[in-house]
């Protein structure tokens, strides 16, 4: 009797198991075979009462930022930043979602937008220093920001010099991660910074074939030839110039690079 018991127990507890799975791991499963609609209505059905409706919010807002709607994802960041002021990541994401707003917007709505991607990239760092990614924003963000809007050249390799240092141990773990070695690579052609080593680690991002959302080889070519240049390989910074442009002739970083090493 006893043994009949534990054998119901056992049967009620693993048929219980798809049931207890909360709603965002039921959305998550759908966002992860990049079934959006499926995802967008599971994560729409969560409570704003619910414990995780901050992670709906978020996951809404990666589902609109993969489908272009960069408004609606910077909205939904913002609910999950603000339901969950903890979380590092959404305030990654979120300052993804104002730049990228930015790169399509008039000159008003960029200084609009551009200190409120400035905000949630520091947050991000300042919570959680394993979201490099945050912190090579703030890079080129402070190189290109005036000072108004708080930039500055200062800054920019202050944080240069804390990422090379996160990196360099992330790549200790993990040497063929291709994302800290572009990463690596692009801080140290913005900043002029390492330069050897964003060299070595942009050759090794060129050996990968990129996923869809991730740095274009065109992009690499395009660093490597930043990095030729600033080191005073104007010949080499050229070759890599125009290999970039070659892949993409709209990436404007080469072909500004192509007409300042063929004068």
């Amino acid at each position: 009797m006893k043994n009949q018991n534990i054998i119901t127990f056992l049967f009620l507890l693993v048929c219980s198991v798809p049931f207890a799975q909360s709603s965002v791991d039921k959305g998550k499963v759908f966002y992860e075979a990049k079934k959006y609609p499926e995802a967008e209505n599971v994560f729409k059905s969560v409570s704003e009462k619910a414990a995780d409706y901050a992670a709906a919010q978020y996951y809404l807002g990666r589902i609109a930022f993969a489908q272009k709607k960069y408004d609606d994802a910077a909205d939904y960041f913002k609910i999950a930043t603000e339901q969950n002021p903890s979380e590092g990541e959404y305030f990654n994401w979120l300052g993804d979602a104002y730049a990228t707003i930015g790169e399509h917007a008039n000159v008003f709505r960029q200084m609009s937008v551009g200190p409120k991607a400035l905000r949630a990239w520091e947050m991000a760092a300042k919570l959680d220093s394993r979201i490099i990614d945050a912190r090579v924003s703030l890079i080129e963000f402070y190189r290109v920001a005036p000072g108004f809007m708080g930039g500055g050249v200062d800054k920019s390799n202050a944080t240069a010099k804390e990422a090379f240092v996160l990196l360099d141990e992330a790549l200790k773990k993990t040497p063929d991660h291709h994302l800290y070695l572009y990463w690596y690579g692009k801080s140290s052609a913005m900043t002029g910074l390492n330069l050897d080593r964003g060299e070595e680690c942009l050759q090794k991002y060129l050996t990968v074939i990129p996923k869809e959302g991730e740095p274009s080889i065109a992009g690499a070519y395009m660093r490597l030839g930043q990095i030729k240049e600033k080191k005073g390989s104007k010949m080499e910074a050229k070759k890599n110039y125009e290999t970039a442009f070659k892949l993409n002739s709209k990436l404007k970083g080469a072909k500004e690079g192509l007409d300042r090493t063929s004068k």
